[in-house]
């Protein structure tokens, strides 16, 4: 077993078992973590609007169509209501600054890709619009566990752990967790900006496949075995 910290939590555990969120190698309790802190949120959001949807049927059957209604027209408007505009309004669940219910009580969060600021309703109705199609939601469940999933690609968007937030995972830069000052280039151990000691810094880089001596490259692979790089994410490697 070979033993290495965890760039997101910076936990030594098991190489071997590490995991690409967004593309970097974590530790498969973060990993996990992440994915399972996501689908409960789906699942506490589904939960919440059907719940919605059974109270707003109750009322309707108690309070009775209008009688200027016909029975043919109101059992139309029911279904169009049930089946269309409901779903719709389920889309936009994360468009309350990043937030649906289940992510807020989670801790986790969407927001633009690019910019990083928390999405609105029509981001939110874009990323998913691909539950629209059956089963679509299992298939999701899946795919999100290596961070984007169908829908975020389109609508530009990103799902970020809120105790991460500031994290190179979840920014995509090199950047320091406290002040977010740009690292990358930075020689020293400590974060010009703010003085925040650089995870890792004093540390020799190398690749998680074939343990390639890093320090310097900037290219996107491995020069020893070809291996995918991302160096603005993932921050050196402390060895023991």
């Amino acid at each position: 077993m070979v033993d290495q910290d965890c760039p997101l939590c910076h936990v030594a555990r098991n190489s071997r078992k590490f995991k690409p969120l967004y593309g970097t190698l974590v530790c498969h309790k973060c990993y996990n973590g992440f994915a399972s802190k996501r689908q409960l949120a789906y699942f506490v959001d589904a939960l919440a609007f059907q719940a919605c949807l059974y109270a707003i049927g109750a009322a309707i059957v108690t309070l009775g169509p209008s009688p200027q209604m016909s029975p043919g027209v109101a059992d139309t408007f029911a279904l169009v209501t049930g089946w269309l505009v409901f779903p719709l309004i389920f889309f936009a669940k994360d468009g309350f600054v990043g937030y649906s219910p289940g992510k807020y009580l989670f801790g986790v969060r969407v927001v633009d890709a690019d910019t990083r600021q928390p999405i609105g309703f029509v981001t939110s109705f874009k990323r998913n619009l691909p539950l629209i199609i059956p089963f679509m939601a299992l298939v999701i469940a899946f795919l999100l566990m290596k961070g984007n999933r169908l829908g975020d690609g389109w609508a530009r968007s990103k799902v970020i752990w809120n105790k991460y937030a500031n994290h190179p995972v979840f920014t995509g830069l090199f950047a320091c967790e406290v002040c977010q000052y740009d690292l990358r280039g930075n020689t020293s151990s400590i974060c010009q900006e703010c003085g925040t000691p650089v995870p890792g810094s004093n540390t020799t880089r190398r690749c998680t496949r074939c343990d390639h001596d890093l320090t310097g490259h900037t290219t996107g692979a491995c020069p020893g075995c070809g291996a995918e790089l991302i160096p603005p994410i993932a921050p050196p490697i402390v060895r023991a």
